[in-house]
């Protein structure tokens, strides 16, 4: 049995513990089982093993539950492992900043985004970036606020773009936040029909007629929900009874193109499909500012020279009204 080390001496945890444990344990967590772990690792069998009993050993607790289905983390596991992405991430940052220090345009970029959200200030941005910083990597990862925020958090995402949280969890919150959220312009909603539609010729179209179409919504979760809800409102309309409720900017435009539904779509993407021929877009008072569209970075951490290009980039792709 690992022995339990005594909390109040700290160091001989820190002197034995070593970084390539760390890696090996978070690969082991993401692996799901510890052969599996082997071949991303380029290590053997017995290696790994070793180095997660080594790692309980010194932390003084067992860190997984063994079974014929793999690897699954103990209490004390999971809270190791927001220590140890933590600790990675943070070296990963040690390495961009005196990368950045050294060449200026240098390192890996890793950026959270809702594409929906941002389908044509962030391609800009990264245009600009790949322009300026061309040693830059870059990796998008895409989901929801909800996924990213704590990603961003735990260090594995350097900042995240999108539609941000609404003016009340954007107030202060009592003991501070860990995030901090800046707005770069407002971001407002079309309705959306295929360049081919029926419909497509006229310059507006009536309540009835809008009420007559195949809808594809925002989900019920989306911060452009309650708009959609106020629009078909203010026309006495019923919200669809059987709409396909999806914020995936290729799934919704193969609807529009292909099965002539309707859709509301963010109108930077809108505009752009328009541009190319292959939308109509019908614009609406109500639906001109829905939401905010900006980038979220961690408060309680410097910015890395990296994220600051990215930043001024987001910033010059955004124009003025950014």
């Amino acid at each position: 049995m690992p022995h339990r080390l005594d909390p109040s001496h700290p160091a001989p945890l820190a002197r034995r513990l070593r970084l390539q444990q760390l890696a090996i344990f978070v690969q082991v967590v993401e692996s799901g089982s510890v052969l599996a772990a082997c071949g991303a690792l380029a290590m053997t069998q017995p290696a790994v093993s070793k180095s997660i009993q080594d790692l309980e050993d010194q932390v003084g607790a067992r860190l997984f539950e063994r079974s014929k289905a793999g690897m699954r983390l103990t209490e004390a596991g999971a809270v190791f492992e927001s220590h140890a992405r933590l600790m990675l991430s943070q070296l990963r940052y040690l390495s961009e900043d005196l990368n950045a220090l050294e060449t200026g345009a240098s390192g890996q970029l890793v950026v959270g985004t809702l594409i929906a959200a941002s389908a044509t200030l962030l391609p800009q941005a990264l245009g600009l970036l790949r322009q300026r910083a061309p040693g830059v990597g870059v990796t998008v990862k895409v989901g929801s606020n909800s996924t990213l925020f704590p990603q961003l958090l735990k260090g594995e995402v350097d900042i995240v773009l999108g539609m941000l949280p609404d003016e009340a969890a954007l107030a202060p919150q009592p003991g501070g936040s860990l995030l901090r959220h800046v707005p770069l312009f407002g971001e407002g909603l079309d309705v959306v029909l295929s360049a081919r539609h029926p419909l497509a010729a006229q310059d507006s179209i009536g309540a009835e007629q809008l009420g007559g179409l195949e809808w594809i919504l925002p989900t019920r979760e989306s911060a452009n929900y309650p708009a959609v809800q106020k629009f078909f409102r203010k026309r006495r309309l019923k919200l669809p009874d059987q709409p396909i409720e999806s914020v995936s900017i290729l799934t919704n435009l193969e609807l529009i193109v292909q099965w002539n539904m309707a859709a509301m779509m963010p109108r930077s993407a809108a505009r752009r499909f328009e541009q190319l021929g292959l939308v109509k877009t019908l614009a609406f008072a109500e639906l001109e500012q829905v939401t905010r569209v900006g980038y979220t970075v961690r408060a309680d951490r410097e910015r890395s020279a990296l994220v600051q290009n990215f930043i001024r980039a987001l910033q010059d792709a955004s124009g003025p009204a950014g």
